[in-house]
Formats: structure tokens, C-alpha cells, sequence
């Protein structure tokens, strides 16, 4: 395997913790082949260097609602929690849970998604 994928791999983890799916998401669109990246992420996640779990969907949930402007109604704040999230390789329901759990939105407030 690529030498350079795995340094671009382990530089990525280091700047913050990803899911498999959104590492691999990012090596592919810096243009390693997806195989190989595919390849990278089962072996990382394999040593338990992947943030697939609650912790990091905490994480990642307490960095983006830092950054959401002042304003924001609700329904506008769990929209944007939830489309980022998904973006970055969380589940859907998963993410649902954490606005619930976090008290970011009532469940009329939450957007449609297929989870």
C-alpha cells in the first residue's frame, strides 16, 4: 500500500477524529484510489483509531453547535446539527438521538430524514 496514503491518512486523524466513513470520504477526494483508501480505513479501524462511537458524535455535535450563528430558531439549529453530522459520517438516527439527548430540539422541531 501507498506510503503517502497512510501518512495523509494519519495527518487527517490528527488534526481531529474522523468516522471510517469520512475518512475514507476525504482520501478518496485527495485522490488516493478508493480501494486502497478502503483498505487503510478497515486497517485504522481495526486498531481502534476510528471515532465511530458516541464520543465522537459528541464531539463533533459540541464543535459544530459552537460554531452555529446566534438566531437560530430550533428548527433552523437542528437542521444544520443534522445535515453536518450526516455529512461528516454519522447516522441519521444516531445524530437524532444525540438533539434529543443533548436537548437541542423538540421532536416537532426535528427535519425529515430516511433513517
Amino acid at each position: 500500500m501507498d506510503r503517502d496514503l497512510r501518512k495523509a491518512a494519519v495527518a487527517l486523524l490528527a488534526r481531529r477524529s474522523r468516522t471510517g466513513r469520512g475518512l475514507l470520504e476525504k482520501l478518496v477526494a485527495l485522490g488516493f484510489p478508493e480501494a486502497d483508501a478502503s483498505a487503510v480505513v478497515t486497517e485504522f479501524g481495526g486498531k481502534g483509531w476510528l471515532a465511530d462511537g458516541e464520543e465522537a458524535l459528541d464531539e463533533a455535535f459540541e464543535r459544530k453547535r459552537r460554531r452555529l450563528p446566534p438566531g437560530l430558531t430550533p428548527a433552523e439549529r437542528s437542521k444544520k446539527l443534522l445535515a453536518h453530522l450526516v455529512r461528516r459520517g454519522f447516522a441519521p438516527a444516531a445524530v437524532l438521538e444525540a438533539l434529543r439527548r443533548k436537548g437541542e430540539t423538540a421532536d416537532d422541531d426535528l427535519p425529515d430524514v430516511d433513517v
